[in-house]
């Protein structure tokens, strides 16, 4: 079982990592992130049978080494990758990748931002629905 308060980044761009930091402190509750800068770290962590299923994942589609799309498929083959809800967070979500994407298992797409609020509102809004 997914744990809500648990949110998972997988991103390459520490810039990105601090404005989603400061967007999950402005959310008003309690709440835990993990960061990764590569698909690979993330599937090391979450190949550990204590690893804590994360609620919801946002990723880059733009990673190093492993696409964010392959990625999503990678951790999906693991068991304690548990259901989460997956958000694509990246910079250009081209409209033709979307319906494949949705087929993979993304839930939510996000352009980014570097407005803190707009980001805020965003998760706000994810969190609510689910």
């Amino acid at each position: 079982m997914s744990n809500k308060g648990l949110f998972v980044m997988i991103d390459d761009d520490t810039d990105d990592h601090e404005i989603f930091k400061m967007a999950l402190d402005d959310l008003g509750r309690s709440v835990d992130c993990l960061f990764f800068s590569d698909c690979e770290s993330a599937i090391r962590y979450f190949s550990k049978p204590a690893a804590s299923t994360p609620g919801y994942v946002f990723i880059d589609l733009s990673l190093p080494r492993i696409a964010g799309d392959r990625c999503l498929q990678e951790l999906q083959k693991l068991k304690e990758f548990d259901h989460p809800c997956i958000v694509v967070y990246s910079t250009s979500i081209p409209k033709e990748w979307q319906s494949r994407l949705s087929n993979l298992g993304v839930d939510k797409f996000i352009e980014k931002t570097f407005s803190v609020p707009t980001l805020v509102d965003e998760i706000r809004h994810l969190t609510e629905a689910d």
